[in-house]
């Protein structure tokens, strides 16, 4: 039976954002226990996070070129070839991973447009999972996140350096809170430094007294 090319693009599509999640969680666990973002671990230590990062992007990688051989799809035995509208619905062989996946897009294979869709989404999934698991590990592990901490509290750093030593709601309100003085402080120093004639040194004077 020939694959609906509806049905393959979906089932492409999927695995393909589980491919670029599990890589893009991996990649991520690897440069923040690196860099010593804590806020961002997947596990509560700095060489458990790396070498899960290395796993899941193996995992990931590995899962996506296999699965052909347990999971139905467009790749059934002996109908791989050049012609992808050729093929039929079912299990691969081991001879046929080559190529189980290379479909052409009018065939139901994943296109351009698709892929540009799919990888930026598993990217912001992949990093919102790391930092909801960073901030289990830090409730519930926190003298393990704490003694391999940089030393600085969360209130000595901004931006993302603030994820360093703190979980990220912890991140998020102490890089509000800074922003708020931040821009009240440049609002006044540029209404300070108006010509006295402009409306906007009226303004400041009115309001600063």
């Amino acid at each position: 039976m020939t694959p609906d090319p509806s049905s393959v693009q979906a089932l492409l599509a999927r695995h393909y954002f589980y491919l670029a999640m599990f890589v893009s969680i991996g990649a991520l666990q690897i440069a923040v226990s690196v860099g010593g973002h804590r806020g961002w671990w997947l596990l509560p230590g700095k060489m458990l996070t790396r070498s899960a990062g290395v796993v899941l992007i193996i995992t990931g990688v590995v899962l996506f070129l296999l699965q052909p051989l347990w999971l139905e799809g467009p790749w059934a035995a002996g109908s791989v070839g050049s012609d992808s509208s050729a093929r039929e619905w079912g299990r691969a062989q081991w001879g046929d991973l080559g190529a189980a996946r290379n479909i052409n897009d009018i065939d139901g294979g994943l296109a351009g447009a698709g892929q540009a869709t799919w990888f930026p989404l598993s990217a912001i999934v992949a990093g919102l999972l790391s930092l909801a698991a960073a901030t289990v590990n830090r409730r519930f592990f926190p003298d393990r996140m704490r003694t391999e901490s940089a030393g600085a509290g969360a209130g000595d750093a901004d931006g993302l350096s603030t994820l360093d030593a703190a979980s990220y709601p912890t991140a998020l309100r102490v890089s509000w809170s800074a922003l708020r003085r931040d821009l009240k402080r440049d609002a006044a120093a540029l209404l300070a430094s108006s010509p006295r004639w402009s409306f906007s040194a009226f303004i400041w004077r009115r309001f600063s007294r």
